[in-house]
């Protein structure tokens, strides 16, 4: 019997079994004519209807009385529960859990979070430090610190390694948090439509929402490119503006820097994947191992044989052995070499050699080496496995299924773009 993960981080909370993400519900709650909507319609609505908005029931996690529109909302708590039960449900409802739970909760927290699980119908759940999880593929001898972000804060986790991986401190850092960073960049953004086309998208709810919308995709852009183009579309009329790595970088550089003065004295920093979608965060670290998105999924599954042998009242761990005397299931084993079998992706009968570098493709199958307007979707290998990511919002289906983001890739699967009746296919050349 295998686990599923569930990844809390309320930037994206992620659910995954085995070598797929089944769910992203990042932590907005919107309430609207007596319904509430949670995770990503929610987080299209939070600019429309402010009031109704809810975006710290996670960071703050408690049963003390909030003002809120609606009577089912009394607490936090009550938000998070339908969070976890809407979760629940929409994986299919499954037998067993692993739940990976930031440093930064606290003890009260992490009980009242076993009590939340159990009222949404959780079975079989145990907790485990996320810091922890995801950095044991990059643990050997010494002291780390993990370093992640969450949408109101940042958290540095200090681990300790030897025989066992262990956390040892926990230190977190307020208003240094996802929506602080788009909060600024939104304001430089507006002030660039302005200037570049007479157009404020502060004027009016929908179009500040639309704004909204378009940052992670804009920073994303940014990381590997000087200038991003910003579209808005609009009542049929179309706005645009051009935004400078350099001036975003301007407006939140001294958010990075109270996340750099913190980490100044450290000798390994382990940086959360969250981090490579912010422009040139880690380039002024040192030191730094970038684990990879699917990290803590990966080591979900080499720990899965000692986690199912854990003692049902361990309700959270900290500590985990090395992963030298950790046993690794074998089924984990044959997965996968499976998964690196691939070696070529099939286009029109023709073999294009996979060799580990990022392709990007547009919607024809046509493959180019860096991102652009025109790309559709990208292949990329990491620890071991090739991914799939649509590109610039377009629609990509894997397998006849449409994928909305990172989905890990296996020998014959078939990608399809709506530009196209053909497909692409993963094989393997001898």
């Amino acid at each position: 019997m295998s686990f599923t993960i569930l990844d809390l981080n309320d930037t994206n909370i992620r659910v995954g079994s085995g070598s797929q993400i089944l769910l992203n519900s990042p932590g907005y709650a919107v309430i609207k004519d007596n319904k509430i909507a949670f995770g990503e319609p929610a987080a299209k609505l939070t600019r429309i209807y402010p009031r109704s908005t809810h975006d710290d029931f996670w960071y703050r996690l408690g049963q003390e009385s909030i003002q809120s529109i609606s009577s089912q909302i009394r607490h936090n708590a009550d938000l998070a529960y339908m969070q976890l039960a809407e979760i629940y449900e929409q994986t299919g409802k499954p037998s067993s859990w692993l739940i990976a739970v930031p440093s930064s909760f606290t003890q009260e927290q992490l009980g009242l979070l076993l009590g939340l699980l159990k009222a949404a119908s959780f079975q079989d759940v145990k907790l485990i430090d996320s810091a922890l999880l995801a950095s044991t593929h990059a643990l050997s001898e010494g002291e780390y610190l993990h370093l992640d972000i969450q949408l109101h804060q940042s958290v540095l986790t200090r681990l300790e390694s030897g025989n066992k991986h262990k956390v040892i401190s926990t230190e977190v850092l307020p208003d240094v948090g996802i929506l602080n960073i788009y909060e600024h960049c939104a304001k430089l953004i507006s002030h660039e439509f302005i200037n570049q086309s007479r157009f404020d998208p502060h004027h009016n709810a929908e179009t500040e929402q639309l704004l909204f919308d378009k940052i992670p995709d804009c920073l994303k852009k940014l990381t590997h490119s000087s200038i991003s183009k910003v579209d808005i579309q609009y009542h049929a009329q179309s706005h645009s503006a051009n935004i400078s790595r350099e001036a975003i970088l301007e407006k939140i550089s001294p958010l990075y820097d109270i996340i750099y003065k913190t980490i100044a004295d450290s000798d390994q920093l382990l940086l959360s994947h969250r981090f490579t979608n912010l422009p040139e965060f880690s380039d002024r670290v040192s030191n730094t191992n970038i684990l990879d998105e699917f990290a803590l999924f990966t080591s979900a599954k080499d720990y899965s044989h000692f986690l199912r042998d854990t003692e049902p009242d361990a309700n959270y761990l900290s500590e985990l052995p090395s992963l030298a005397t950790a046993e690794k299931p074998v089924s984990f084993a044959l997965e996968n070499t499976e998964q690196t079998d691939i070696t070529h992706i099939l286009i029109d009968n023709t073999a294009h050699l996979l060799d580990g570098h990022d392709c990007f493709f547009t919607a024809g199958h046509t493959i180019e080496k860096a991102l652009s307007e025109n790309s559709h979707y990208s292949v990329h290998f990491s620890n071991g496995y090739y991914c799939i990511q649509p590109e610039n919002n377009a629609r990509v289906s894997l397998n006849d299924e449409v994928i909305k983001q990172r989905v890990q890739l296996s020998i014959g699967d078939r990608i399809k773009t709506t530009a196209t009746k053909t497909y692409s296919t993963l094989i393997k050349v001898k």
